[in-house]
């Protein structure tokens, strides 16, 4: 059988974070950095080596009864063992793993990573999977096999590969439905994306935010998480039309919004969602000329996005940004 080859991007989110699990609405750009993994033949078993932060890991599992353990690449086991309770017979595999997305950085690369074992590993074995049934496979990897407290948005958004804009709709019983549909940006858009040094906490802020959302009425601390979430899917409303209709201008004030609402209500109410490493990398992107800018991700960890006007105001804070933090990366969306 032919070698099998796959990339996704990693994600950014522009706007409506938590929404995912909480309800309302979403909005999200691709990456330009991104995870590939390609599948070859094997005579027993699945094997993986992976480059993935500069680092070789190696591995082998069981394809009947793969023991996922807790270590870097726990993603590939978990991928066989969904697969396999999917009803998807994976064949003996050799996967090589690279990429230049970092890991840990509210950059989705755990998304990124899933889609792509699971994606080589069900193609190789001669079953193509629908994007719709990939994006699922790959939440039940990370929520349901390896207990990571997410919703879909990161792997929704990875799949999708462009921008994207979901609405969630939470049931009486809490399951979250989602609805997708791809975003075409009526005019170029220039992002800087940056990560903050130091480790994340993105289990903390989620569990934190959503006992919160859950608590009963009124509660001051469950009312602020409430309300800061229905802004950012407000928010996220606001930035896909202004996206859609090349308003710019909007876009930077939807953003600038949800980042008021994140220090008004989150950050200085609860220690998982303060980091003044964050804010003060907000007004670094302010001060070199983002007419928008807010946190990206769970919050108070990970990354910043700012949209700058030009594409060489935006490529000179990347350059600048850079310096500061050490990881900023120019993205563009849209067309040129």
């Amino acid at each position: 059988m032919a070698d099998v080859q796959v990339r996704y991007p990693g994600r950014a989110c522009v706007l409506g974070e938590h929404c995912d699990w909480a309800g309302g609405a979403s909005l999200t750009i691709p990456l330009p950095l991104g995870v590939r993994v390609r599948a070859e033949a094997a005579r027993e078993g699945v094997s993986a080596k992976s480059e993935l932060d500069g680092e070789l890991l190696e591995g082998r599992w069981s394809i009947n009864n793969p023991r996922i353990g807790h270590a870097a690449l726990r993603f590939v086991p978990a991928a066989i063992q969904t697969l396999n309770n999917a009803g998807i017979p994976v064949k003996p595999t050799e996967l090589w793993i690279a990429g230049d997305l970092p890991a840990a950085k509210g950059l989705a690369s755990s998304a990124a990573l899933s889609l792509g074992v699971l994606d080589a590993l069900s193609r190789f074995s001669g079953h193509h999977q629908s994007t719709a049934t990939l994006v699922d496979l790959a939440y039940q990897l990370e929520h349901d096999a390896l207990g990571i407290p997410c919703g879909r948005l990161d792997q929704a958004a990875c799949a999708a590969a462009q921008p994207l804009f979901l609405s969630w709709s939470k049931s009486k019983t809490g399951e979250i439905s989602m609805n997708a549909r791809r975003v075409d940006p009526l005019k170029a858009l220039h992002f800087v994306v940056a990560t903050l040094r130091g480790p994340r906490h993105a289990k903390k802020i989620l569990a934190t935010l959503a006992r919160h959302h859950d608590s009963t009425i009124p509660n001051s601390h469950g009312d602020a998480v409430r309300e800061a979430i229905t802004e950012f899917a407000s928010a996220a409303e606001a930035g896909a039309y202004a996206m859609e209709t090349g308003n710019i201008k909007a876009l930077g004030l939807a953003m600038n919004r949800s980042q008021a609402i994140y220090e008004a209500k989150l950050a200085g109410r609860f220690e998982s969602t303060h980091d003044p490493q964050l804010l003060q990398q907000i007004r670094s992107l302010i001060d070199l000329g983002a007419i928008g800018a807010k946190f990206s991700g769970a919050g108070g960890d990970g990354s910043v996005i700012g949209l700058f006007s030009t594409e060489n105001s935006a490529r000179a804070s990347a350059i600048s940004m850079d310096h500061t933090l050490g990881n900023a990366w120019y993205i563009s969306v849209g067309v040129p």
